[in-house]
Order: C-alpha cells, then structure tokens, then sequence
C-alpha cells in the first residue's frame, strides 16, 4: 500500500517525532480538530439470529446485508465454501457450527462480555486511535467500519473488503476464560499468547492489524533489516495508542516490560556477541522477531520478541537523530543497516 508523503514544517517535525526520555516525554499531539468516524456493525449477531431450518434463505439475507464480508467469513474463516463440499453439505455443516455446543458456549460469554454499552466504548476507542493515525499519516487510507464476528478461534483482527476492520470476539474474553481448556496442545491457547486476549488488547490488535498492511515487508533477509520493520511498527503503534501501558504494546506482562527496560544494552549485546545481528538464517530470524515464551539465548525471564523491543529503540533514535523525516517516509525505508547508522544508536 502506497501512500503520497507531503512535506510540512520542521516544527511540526519536531513536536511529530522527538523521542525523550520517559520523564521528559512530550504529551501527545492535540487530535481534537481530526475526525476519523467508525461504525459498528454487528455480523455476529446476524449470525446467530439464522434460522437453521431455512439456511439458504438466511445466508442468502447476510450475503445482502453484508456484501464485503460473508462471503470471505464462509469461504477462509469458517470455512465451508469448498469445492469438495457440495451446497447441501455446506449447508450442514453451517447447521452443526451454529448448533455446536463451543460455539453457543462462547457466543453466551459474548453476550455476557460485550454488551452494547462496552461494544462502544471499544468502537470509541478504536476511532480515537484512528484519528492519532490520521494525524502521523494523513494520507494512508483507514476503516470507517468495525465488523464484530467469532468463529472457531481462527483469527483476533482482519482487514477486509475496502479495508475495513473485523473484529474476533472470541479473542477477547479476558482472564476468567479458560482458553487453555479448548485443545492445550494448540499454540495459540499458550499462556504467553492467551494472556493478551482481553478486551485491553482489542484496540492494540486491530491497529497492529492495519499497521502489519501498511508497513513494506524488508528488503533484506537479515536480521536487522526484520528488527527495524518490527520496531517500526512498534513506534507508530506506541504513536497512535499514547496513553496505553508498554506492556499492552509489547503484549508482555509488567514484570517483562520491566525487564526489557533495565536490559536493552545485554540484549544488543547478545547479539553483537553471537554475530546475529546480520544473519540471514529464516529459523533464526523467526526465532528472535516472533513471539515465543522467551527469547532465544536471553534468561527465562525475558519475554519473547525482546529484540523487537530493541528495533524499536533504534528506530526512536533515528528519528530524534532526523527530525526532517516523515513518518510516511520512515516507514518506507527498507534498509535496517541504514537505520542503525541514521539512528547513531547507543543502548542505554
């Protein structure tokens, strides 16, 4: 996704851009002139309201009403729309879904969770973010919609249609549901991923989601080219969400926010030491950037994706270092070795 950058004053810059110490941090920009509205839309409800005994006829209602996303809900989410089922079977198995006791079990939790009144407070939130990522990037295109489904914990947040945002409830249950008892050999009910699946994290995740898309994959394979597109990331989602905790942001626990602070300098260390730092080993990359339940080589304590931390510290000292870049400029250059040396970064 392409975005044309507009220059605009080095003040401006410098109130966008200026990276501080935490006691010294400036407040966020004034977003009070910026709209960015957001309607919600409430798909899981059609859902659930279906007539099992008149499927076609109320799938055929939803396709009507929701035009952009049934027919990608029942093709990739669900799926049933396959070419080895035929229209009866999809039916069927439409009806066991809906009728599946895990199903009607979570769509009651939903229920219970997320009445009208905190399903707006969420859409506010969301909105609020929107207009913090209206003021960074002006011109990038945003979601005027927020679809709420679930399924069968297929997916947190996704971009659909004319890129408009779908939320998985499912995913958002909080602490008191018991995520580990759905299949405990399944990655994604881990205790290191479950523990984001709050209604804190929703409007973490679906910005993550819209910055995944807006920021270009690496040019290089080497670590530090996959380090400053995560970091990057980091800082315009720490941007767009200034008044959440760190640890929301990092989807790490306080203790581990802790930690990452009191040991940026061991980590670039580790990996100045171990000659990480230019690998282009894919295993090894993966290893160190996507979350885990530590970080490879790093003591136990420390939460995973700990470098990503660390690329988004270079990318703060680049940007206190080149207050003339924009962020539509930033977040297209591909190169990470020429980040760390714009950024003249020493870990602290």
């Amino acid at each position: 996704m392409k975005v044309n950058v507009k220059l605009i004053p080095l003040s401006l810059f410098l109130l966008l851009f200026w990276t501080c110490t935490e006691d010294t941090a400036l407040p966020p920009p004034d977003i009070s002139g910026i709209t960015a509205s957001v309607k919600l839309v409430r798909f899981d409800r059609a859902l659930m309201a279906l007539d099992t005994a008149d499927l076609a006829t109320g799938i055929s209602q939803m396709e009507a009403q929701f035009p952009d996303f049934t027919d990608n809900y029942l093709r990739h989410i669900i799926p049933l729309r396959r070419g080895d089922f035929s229209p009866e079977e999809q039916l069927l198995m439409m009806k066991a879904f809906l009728t599946f006791f895990l199903i009607k079990e979570v769509d009651s939790t939903i229920l219970e969770n997320f009445p009208e009144a905190v399903l707006e407070r969420q859409r506010e939130d969301f909105e609020r973010a929107l207009r913090y990522y209206k003021y960074y990037l002006p011109d990038a295109p945003r979601p005027d919609t927020l679809l709420t489904f679930f399924s069968q914990f297929e997916l947190a947040a996704a971009l659909y249609g004319d890129g408009d945002m779908a939320v998985g409830l499912e995913f958002f249950l909080g602490p008191d549901y018991n995520y580990h008892r759905i299949d405990p050999r399944e990655t994604i009910f881990s205790d290191y991923l479950a523990r984001t699946y709050t209604p804190e994290h929703m409007t973490e995740k679906l910005m993550r989601t819209l910055i995944d898309d807006r920021v270009s994959r690496p040019r290089g394979g080497r670590l530090i080219d996959n380090l400053i597109y995560e970091g990057k990331k980091l800082f315009l989602l720490d941007k767009v969400l200034p008044e959440t905790p760190d640890s929301i942001i990092h989807e790490v626990t306080a203790p581990q926010m802790e930690w990452l602070r009191n040991n940026e300098i061991p980590i670039y260390a580790h990996l100045q030491k171990e000659k990480h730092l230019y690998s282009t080993d894919p295993a090894l990359i993966k290893k160190y950037t996507q979350p885990s339940p530590s970080s490879q080589g790093m003591p136990s304590e420390s939460p995973g994706q700990a470098v990503n931390y660390l690329g988004k510290k270079i990318v703060e000292a680049f940007v206190k270092a080149n207050p003339q870049v924009t962020m539509a400029q930033l977040l297209e250059i591909d190169d990470g070795q020429k980040v760390l040396v714009g950024a003249r970064y020493k870990p602290k």
